[in-house]
């Protein structure tokens, strides 16, 4: 009688599948859309972020209200720190409460957006007791910048970890001084972030993922 071992069950590749695929693709096409309407260009976020004086004059000619279009780069930010954050979580082994990896994404998304919530409010309040209500809210219009120029820079870099994992060091070394001179190139030319995007999914990510997937079946 010949009997076979049932083996072992493979282990669930999250990094690459489906749904960790929309937390990365869903911020790219957020930033897509906000940049066709509104030419949000990197640049200018650089430069509110570490230019005192445009950030200032920056605050100064905003339309009051809330915009659809940052409000849709702040749901950009939180998803991207909320996936970068089970990323390090995954590679560090970090689990709480033996959640599962779609539950501890949605508990690390809940956590920073009470966290984020929670400032902007105790910067409302201090700046209405203090009665410095405006300064208050343009320090706010600064730490919302910060924030979504983290998220911007992280929905580029979560995809890379995720699609780059089992590139080896060597290609993913080129492949990053590539990327850095391009980017380099985009920031000094003062080019639309938008096109940047577009150029990485045509002629740099998808051809690299081909590259990861010939790969993958080459090892089995």
């Amino acid at each position: 009688m010949i009997s076979q071992n049932p083996g072992v069950a493979l282990a669930e590749d999250i990094l690459r599948s489906e749904w960790v695929f929309v937390l990365l693709i869903f911020p790219i096409l957020i930033y897509l859309f906000v940049s066709l309407k509104e030419k949000y260009s990197l640049i200018r976020i650089i430069k509110i972020v570490f230019n005192n004086k445009f950030a200032h004059t920056a605050y100064r000619n905003i339309t009051p209200g809330i915009q659809i279009f940052q409000l849709m780069l702040g749901i950009l930010s939180l998803i991207s720190i909320a996936t970068f954050i089970l990323f390090a979580e995954m590679h560090f082994d970090i689990i709480f409460y033996n959640l599962k990896p779609r539950i501890l994404w949605l508990f690390n998304l809940l956590l920073i957006s009470l966290a984020v919530g929670f400032k902007y409010i105790l910067n409302l309040a201090v700046g209405s007791l203090s009665r410095t209500g405006d300064t208050f809210r343009e320090y706010s219009f600064n730490i919302s910048r910060n924030y979504k120029l983290i998220g911007i820079v992280l929905m580029i870099l979560n995809f890379f970890i995720s699609y780059l994992v089992s590139v080896p060091d060597k290609y993913i070394i080129f492949f990053l001084f590539r990327i850095i001179r391009l980017v380099y190139i985009f920031l000094i030319r003062r080019l639309l972030l938008f096109y940047l995007i577009l150029y990485l999914c045509a002629l740099e990510i998808f051809p690299a993922l081909i590259f990861i997937k010939y790969l993958s079946g080459q090892e089995h």
